[in-house]
């Protein structure tokens, strides 16, 4: 990065102050270019952040990168399953991601495989039909008693569900996307569907491990519980704005 940067002093800066506004940053690089343009900023802000500089906690805050982002690598039956889909359905928008990334987080070590698919409301039985079709063990939307009854842990099942309109996503490609951190959290705190055959003290231990070792973004976080209507929940799991850097 170029010395306009200021990275050690925009370093020491930000570890004096935590969390800072656009508005502080502003008047921080304006003590070295009194006259820098807020579109300079911006441009300056976004490639800190693509640089893994700085992050975003929250809308409009920002702090120093202290953790990892969370990229989980994709399986290869994920991006298989992926292109069948869009080859077949293009214009209906998904989301694929193993249960490994959230049994990964766990204290306990789950027999569960799962890959979790996420299909647009109006796309989501006919999704469902054409997967299983073309692989074993595809379940819709199970329950406590479906899972119990059918889903075996030794085997790699394709559980299907409803994708939520606005819920956090990265786009892979076109219609196919990855949950973000903060979707997976939410989720599994409702696990209904289920997800993972776990209790709420496991669910904890998720949360726990999964805001050491990453960047959990609040207001993504809380915009999308209050999708899902458990915004109340948060607290009970750590997921309270003061506790989350």
């Amino acid at each position: 990065m170029s010395s306009a940067f200021k990275l050690s002093e925009l370093v020491s800066f930000l570890k004096q102050n935590q969390l800072v506004s656009t508005q502080q940053l502003l008047e921080f690089y304006r003590t070295f270019e009194p006259d820098i343009k807020v579109t300079t900023l911006r441009w300056r802000i976004y490639h800190l952040k693509q640089a893994g500089v700085i992050y975003t906690p929250k809308r409009g805050m920002y702090a120093l990168q202290g953790k990892k982002a969370f990229q989980p690598e994709q399986t290869e039956k994920m991006r298989n399953l992926a292109q069948a889909i869009q080859a077949k359905y293009p214009y209906a928008n998904f989301s694929i991601y193993p249960t490994e990334w959230l049994a990964d987080l766990a204290e306990h070590v789950y027999q569960s495989r799962n890959i979790i698919l996420e299909v647009d409301a109006d796309a989501l039985n006919s999704v469902f039909h054409f997967v299983k079709e073309r692989y074993p063990n595809v379940y819709l939307c199970p329950d406590q008693g479906m899972y119990d009854l059918y889903i075996s842990p030794r085997e790699e099942n394709i559980i299907v569900n409803r994708l939520y309109v606005d819920a956090p996503l990265n786009r892979v490609e076109g219609n196919y996307h990855l949950p973000k951190l903060e979707k997976l959290l939410v989720d599994l705190i409702i696990n209904d569907p289920l997800i993972l055959p776990v209790g709420e003290s496991d669910v904890k231990s998720v949360v726990t491990n999964a805001r050491e070792k990453y960047n959990v973004n609040y207001s993504t976080l809380l915009r999308y519980a209050k999708k899902r209507h458990i915004s109340k929940k948060l607290t009970s799991f750590g997921l309270k704005e003061s506790e989350m850097l």
